[in-house]
């Protein structure tokens, strides 16, 4: 058995399932990315937003190079009609520029899943940035 086929029954991977993995030290920050199945091929894609490059197609193998644990696994849980858009749609991304404020790998999920293009992570850290801010402006006029 191939490692790509190896790695898709180790986490039981489908269409559409969301697999998030960390992507700093202390796990402070999360890589969202989407199993996309299988070509005529036989060969298996994720579809991703990557910084610097925009959404993507990975292979596999690729994508789970490196990867010593995943964060969580999101099994999409919905009809093989809805799992098929979420594939469609996330093809129709492919090319659309990475923003780490307004769309991000985690962005990116959301809206090919929920309709959504949101991210938790970006709120956090521009809620944190702004509350900074704040700080550095109060402490500056003492």
């Amino acid at each position: 058995m191939n490692k790509e086929l190896q790695i898709i029954k180790k986490f039981n991977l489908s269409p559409g399932d969301r697999v998030v993995t960390p992507k700093s030290l202390l796990d402070l920050v999360q890589h969202h990315a989407l199993y996309l199945g299988c070509d005529q091929y036989g060969n298996h894609y994720m579809c991703e937003n990557v910084f610097g490059v925009g959404v993507k197609l990975t292979r596999v193998n690729d994508f789970f190079n490196g990867v010593n644990k995943l964060t969580r696994l999101e099994k999409f849980s919905r009809t093989h009609a809805e799992r098929k858009a979420v594939v469609q749609k996330a093809l129709s991304r492919l090319g659309k520029p990475y923003s780490l404020i307004d769309y991000n790998c985690e962005t990116f999920c959301n809206d090919v899943i929920y309709n959504k293009p949101t991210s938790r992570q970006s709120n956090i850290g521009l809620s944190i940035g702004i509350a900074a801010l704040f700080l550095l402006i109060l402490d500056s006029s003492n």
